[in-house]
């Protein structure tokens, strides 16, 4: 018995000086990745693939290579896309896919905003046609921020290219001259 009652108290004393000795797990804080991030507020009412283009100086041409891809869920509200360009990159030019989906519902862009270390530039609603210009398969209607698809024949590729204006922008967020 006496055996028993010093092995157990062995036991006890063991217990309780390794879980006094054991470290409380610290919440690991997550690292945000270096990366150039172009946020885009908008209205998408069905499921969708958004796509952003982009190139540094040392791209000639959009390519399908240089590509960020973000599938988005439809929904009745606003929400926020973000494309977060491979860290390491800096573009100097962006291209912006604004549907895959041939039966998609008109897109409201409230603003599209580009971040890179704390340097931001958010293009408001009002001002999306003075930094972009849709293409061929886009009708917008700057005073609504909304882009109705047209469809030409079997053809389907609505997007928005950079006009020279907005160079100066990118090259304050990138913090480097292009």
């Amino acid at each position: 018995m006496k055996k028993q009652f010093i092995f157990l108290n062995l036991v006890l004393i063991t217990l309780f000086i390794s879980c006094k000795n054991k470290e409380e797990a610290k919440p690991v804080e997550e690292v945000k990745a270096n990366t150039f991030d172009v946020i885009v507020d908008l209205k998408i009412e069905k499921d969708d693939e958004l796509i952003l283009f982009y190139k540094d100086p040392s791209i000639a041409y959009f390519d399908a290579k240089n590509t960020v891809y973000n599938g988005v869920k439809g929904k009745p509200e606003s929400q926020q896309i973000i494309f977060s360009v491979p860290e390491g990159i800096l573009p100097n030019d962006i291209r912006f896919d604004i549907s895959s989906n041939k039966k998609q519902n008109p897109i409201t862009i409230n603003s599209i905003t580009l971040s890179f270390e704390g340097r931001v530039f958010k293009i408001e609603q009002k001002d999306i046609l003075k930094y972009f210009t849709p293409n061929d398969f886009i009708k917008f209607d700057d005073s609504t921020g909304t882009a109705t698809f047209l469809k030409k024949g079997e053809e389907y590729d609505p997007y928005f290219l950079t006009k020279e204006i907005i160079y100066p922008q990118i090259e304050m967020v990138r913090g480097v001259k292009m």
